[in-house]
């Protein structure tokens, strides 16, 4: 998988976003998305089987995200991988 950063706008809580999305595989060939909001640090998306969807793979340098972004992002995300599987 080539990586080819998405750079999309959400609007979250009546506030927006720009979100820069970059995907990569991890040393288990799972699909991640490294994620900056607005230039923020990154955090890091990956497929959560209990949520059924993409979250954040939570980790202490995180910065904080609302969860209404979270989901927002989360459903772009799984538009993008949808595509990149098709392609």
């Amino acid at each position: 998988m080539k990586p080819t950063t998405e750079i999309f706008e959400i609007m979250a809580e009546g506030k927006p976003y720009i979100v820069k999305a970059t995907p990569y595989l991890n040393g288990r060939e799972k699909l991640r998305f490294r994620v900056s909001m607005n230039d923020s640090a990154i955090c890091i998306f990956g497929w959560d089987e209990s949520l059924d969807r993409f979250a954040i793979m939570k980790d202490a340098r995180d910065p904080a995200v609302h969860p209404a972004a979270e989901m927002i992002i989360a459903r772009k995300l799984e538009n993008i991988s949808a595509r990149k599987q098709a392609a």
